[in-house]
């Protein structure tokens, strides 16, 4: 950060939040007494200063500028509350953690993915499904590719994985002590795997419908 300068992440807050129209003006205003509050307050004042205010103001935009991101992040949020409850009415959630099921799926996944499209096209992606606003038709097909990827790699890493799991049960079928354990972990596997790829369809699904209403793209 530059002397006298305002925090810079703050500022970046702001330039997310604010609506385009808005973010300039805004920006110029509070920067310019931002400069003028240095006079008489320490540096350290100033910087609460002007996270006070950033905080205050990106409060009062995010609903209008960030609904998006907040209606997703909902239906996130209630799956997995849905999913947690229904756990628990199994006998308690923690016997469907296993971190190592979701390891093997997820981190290959993304791999998959950027080897397909490129990180560019999945850094587009997250951006166009939390801002909420595409530019073309181009841009809206990559993205909804990347998602598309991103869930079916999962889900067949997730079968794959489950398979293989099963295979090696199939040695110690006859002990049920040994049996029961790993066939438990070894659903856990593909149930994460469905997970993922349903939430990477509503993601896809989020930007095709974004893209409703735009001109095709010229050739």
């Amino acid at each position: 950060m530059k002397n006298g300068s305002p925090p810079r992440i703050a500022e970046a807050l702001l330039e997310k939040v604010l609506p385009g129209d808005l973010r300039e003006p805004l920006l110029g205003d509070l920067e310019e007494e931002y400069q003028q509050i240095q006079i008489n307050r320490s540096k350290q004042a100033c910087q609460i200063w002007y996270w006070r205010q950033a905080l205050l103001t990106s409060f009062h935009f995010f609903n209008q500028t960030q609904k998006a991101l907040i209606m997703f992040a909902f239906s996130v949020l209630f799956f997995a509350a849905l999913t947690i409850f229904a756990m628990e009415l199994s006998g308690g959630s923690s016997m469907f953690f296993d971190v190592p099921s979701l390891i093997i799926t997820l981190p290959p996944a993304l791999v998959f993915t950027l080897a397909v499209t490129s990180p560019g096209n999945v850094k587009q992606a997250f951006s166009c499904l939390f801002s909420g606003h595409v530019d073309s038709l181009r841009q809206v097909k990559s993205s909804a590719m990347v998602f598309n990827v991103l869930g079916n790699s999962c889900l067949w890493l997730g079968a794959l994985m489950t398979l293989l799991g099963w295979v090696a049960m199939g040695s110690h079928i006859e002990d049920v002590a040994v049996f029961g354990p790993a066939f438990a972990v070894s659903v856990l596997t593909l149930l994460y795997a469905m997970g993922v790829k349903l939430v990477c369809y509503v993601a896809a699904q989020r930007i095709i419908y974004l893209g409703q209403g735009l001109s095709p793209d010229p050739d």
